[in-house]
């Protein structure tokens, strides 16, 4: 059994640390990017066997990277990619791509916005995390 921890919840961006029979298994990362699909990305399967026509329609892309110190095994890899695909809404203009990655110290940092912000870097996201200043606390609400 699968269970998740929500660390941190942004507009754009949301990290879970993800645990199987209680232990850690992964971090997850969904990424609301807000742009279509790179050129980078439609190399990747199976968007590399699309039509130009249906890869451009898709105008906004969501990335859920999944972070772990060592290589998920076959069978977690698939379970995850299950799990998360059904966070995203997809339709004819939304979409998204799951990328696993090994981050071999990701676990030795603590659950802090600096450690997010190494994550994303080591992915290649582009996403900067502002950080907020303590005396705006109190004027923050929840979405």
């Amino acid at each position: 059994m699968i269970s998740l921890k929500r660390v941190l919840n942004l507009r754009d961006l949301e990290v879970y640390l993800v645990f199987k029979d209680e232990h850690v298994l992964s971090y997850a990362i969904i990424e609301d990017t807000k742009k279509p699909f790179t050129n980078e990305d439609r190399k990747l399967e199976p968007l590399c066997y699309m039509d130009e026509e249906d890869i451009n329609e898709t105008l906004n892309v969501f990335r859920i990277y999944l972070i772990n110190d060592k290589p998920l095994k076959k069978i977690d890899s698939l379970m995850l990619r299950e799990f998360f695909s059904e966070f995203v809404n997809t339709n004819s203009l939304t979409n998204f791509i799951i990328q696993e990655y090994v981050q071999i110290d990701v676990y030795d940092n603590d659950d802090n916005v600096q450690a997010y912000q190494k994550m994303l870097d080591f992915v290649g996201s582009s996403y900067k995390i502002k950080l907020i200043k303590e005396s705006n606390w109190v004027h923050l609400s929840q979405d």
